[in-house]
């Protein structure tokens, strides 16, 4: 059930982030493509200015003025006006209202629109490469004009498509006269464009990213939360089957007692009573262990530093482990590296420590149990080893064994005795004396723990 719904889960996140992107993608494009159509106005409106101004330069210089059509001894202008300017004036003073346009065949030069034109790139701030082409065509030498008020010359459009991610812009042709027209290729537009949209690039990757990592923060969320509900059914399960045990030992021990006047027979009594008392005492030290394991959950785990010597207390769990030992036949050995293992911490929270790494090398060493308790002397830290011939860890579950509630899959949760708390504990235990703890096993070859521990 939950693989389905991670699955749609997945699904929907996948689906959401793509769709995003999709979204980001268009809206870039849209970008892209305004700013090209801004550029190609921009610019195609440079060269119609630039040209305009070196025709109004030109005109001014050579206008003629003329009372009838056809005389060509006409005096000439030579003002500084403008062009419609000097052309209202002509047309109100010339008796005939007539004006005759003189063109030669050189009127401009490309120097000179590419000076204006380049000029005028400069003041909107557009830096790119350019070429001025021009295009001379041969009508008859004088051309007659009918001028009508407020219309200067004639200027012919065209139109030239180009595709809007190529890195050349074609500007419109722009016609000088009717001889000579011109047009500019830009080259270098597609970086140009990106730079002029980098911030709208900018802002999609950032929402992007963060949009995703949010979705990957709620999916491990998610399947952190699953896993934990896991690993607590499966320690409730555990912990019924624990709890059952000896309130059924007691039970029976007590119904023993009573039904088969056991009471009157002090042998039979101090037996059913020793199985009573060590049941309710496993019983304790079950209900300690979740009980402490919850207030370290909230608080941490406080002690108060006191002088130990290491060496002595791993003897003193090994004494009273020693009936345990025998009675599933354990070889345990305790070498010793070094002269001096004091150090400052919390003595009754280092002995559950030891006591938990070799209740769990007995648990998980089924058969003729070799455990081998190793302590060296460093200069500035004590290092403690246990290590068994069990079961072994796989590579995958090394890294997990240290989270609550965890136990290595073995195919039956209750074939081995555990609740997934002592790992947890003692590792909280190491990191609140500022130490370490690792693991080094292998399937088959059973583990060895090691803690380091600073003097």
């Amino acid at each position: 059930m939950n693989a389905s719904k991670n699955k749609i889960t997945l699904l929907l996140i996948i689906s959401s982030i793509l769709l995003l992107v999709v979204l980001q993608g268009v809206w870039l494009k849209s970008s892209y493509e305004k700013t090209y159509f801004d550029l190609s106005k921009k610019t195609s409106n440079i060269l119609r200015n630039s040209v305009i101004t070196l025709r109004e330069l030109y005109l001014n210089k050579y206008i003629k003025r003329s009372s009838k059509i056809g005389t060509h001894n006409s005096s000439h202008i030579e003002k500084t006006d403008s062009l419609n300017i000097i052309i209202s004036r002509a047309m109100g003073n010339l008796p005939g209202k007539n004006i005759i346009l003189g063109w030669n065949s050189d009127s401009l030069s490309i120097d000179s629109v590419r000076f204006y034109f380049k000029k005028d790139l400069e003041k909107e701030s557009i830096e790119l490469p350019f070429e001025i082409k021009d295009e001379v065509s041969m009508p008859p030498n004088h051309m007659q004009f009918w001028f009508k008020p407020n219309f200067i010359v004639e200027r012919e459009l065209f139109e030239i498509k180009e595709k809007i991610y190529s890195n050349t812009l074609n500007i419109e042709w722009t016609r000088f006269d009717p001889i000579h027209r011109y047009y500019v290729e830009v080259t270098g537009i597609r970086n140009y464009i990106l730079k002029e949209i980098t911030p709208q690039i900018a802002f999609s990757l950032f929402l992007t990213l963060l949009t995703s990592a949010a979705f990957v923060i709620m999916y491990r969320s998610i399947r952190a939360q699953q896993r934990l509900m896991e690993l607590k059914n499966d320690f409730i399960s555990n912990i019924t089957h624990e709890l059952k045990t000896p309130i059924t030992t007691v039970g029976v021990a007590i119904e023993a007692l009573k039904d088969f006047q056991g009471i009157n027979n002090p042998t039979i009594t101090n037996e059913y009573l020793g199985i009573a008392q060590n049941e309710l005492n496993r019983l304790s030290i079950l209900t300690d262990k979740i009980l402490k394991t919850a207030i370290f959950e909230n608080k941490g785990i406080e002690y108060r530093p006191e002088p130990i010597e290491m060496d002595k207390l791993v003897e003193q769990v090994l004494a009273s482990m020693k009936l345990v030992f025998e009675k599933q036949g354990a070889k345990v050995v305790f070498n010793k590296q070094g002269n001096d293992f004091s150090l400052l911490g919390g003595s009754v929270h280092l002995t559950s420590v030891v006591y938990n790494l070799l209740d769990n090398a007995l648990k998980y060493s089924l058969i003729n149990p070799e455990i081998a308790v190793n302590l060296k002397e460093e200069t500035s830290k004590v290092i403690l080893s246990v290590k068994d011939n069990g079961l072994g860890i796989p590579a995958e579950y090394q890294k997990k064994v240290f989270e609550k509630f965890f136990r290595v899959p073995t195919g039956d949760v209750h074939n081995i005795k555990g609740y997934g708390l002592g790992l947890s504990y003692v590792e909280s235990v190491v990191k609140s004396h500022k130490g370490t703890i690792d693991v080094e096993s292998e399937p088959g070859k059973g583990s060895n723990f090691i803690i380091k521990l600073p003097k």
